[in-house]
């Protein structure tokens, strides 16, 4: 089985503070196969990061478009921030990568929402329907079903932004997901393995807000 972390992020994020040689042990100290790192609006990390372990990094992003926040998967260029969803996603899949909504019903957390989700939906790739720091439990619940009804393949992830949180929540393939089509061909049937983080978790992504404000260094 290959176990997947698809929703991370590390210190080329504005509220993230994980090194990516850190990043890498611990995903491999947690038994992951496959780690995508979605930084917000950056992929320099994850394309450095997939130099450095090109058998366990997926380049990946979480775009903000004007209507919420997408995961990207396998893409080779920048999806720019402010650009209509529709837009993202057809930019995202001229690049062979697919792409779908993270946290998509809350609102505190930028997500698309339920109608745009219904609009759209026959251009997702998948839904985030579990997100493990999710406070409002009901919000995934309600996400599962939507994508249910809609017939789109939902995934588990850990929105990973501390080393802790890595792996929390997870994706299990039969197969390596190792392209945009081989995801695709399993994602329907890979187990789902959720678990949510702790409420004390968003304190680690404040403290890298303000140490990002700062002047924080993002070097590896």
């Amino acid at each position: 089985m290959f176990d997947a972390e698809l929703h991370c992020h590390t210190r080329y994020s504005p509220d993230s503070l994980v090194k990516l040689p850190d990043l890498i042990a611990r995903a491999r100290d947690v038994g992951l196969s496959r780690l995508a790192i979605t930084d917000h609006s950056e992929i320099d990390g994850a394309l450095l990061a997939q130099q450095m372990a090109p058998e366990l990094i997926i380049v990946g992003e979480e775009a903000m478009t004007e209507d919420g926040e997408i995961l990207c998967y396998f893409i080779t260029e920048l999806i720019p921030d402010g650009l209509s969803l529709e837009e993202a996603i057809d930019r995202v899949h001229e690049q062979g990568a697919i792409c779908g909504p993270s946290h998509p019903l809350d609102p505190r957390r930028h997500g698309i929402g339920s109608e745009n989700l219904i609009r759209f939906s026959g251009k997702f790739d998948f839904v985030e329907i579990f997100n493990a720091r999710t406070r409002d439990h009901n919000r995934n619940d309600e996400a599962n079903l939507l994508a249910q009804r809609l017939d789109l393949p939902g995934i588990a992830c850990s929105d990973a932004h501390t080393l802790q949180e890595v792996g929390i929540s997870r994706m299990r393939f039969a197969s390596d997901p190792l392209t945009a089509s081989a995801f695709l061909r399993q994602v329907r049937d890979a187990e789902l393995v959720p678990s949510y983080t702790s409420p004390v978790t968003s304190a680690g992504s404040l403290i890298a807000s303000l140490a990002h404000k700062a002047g924080f260094d993002r070097r590896k």
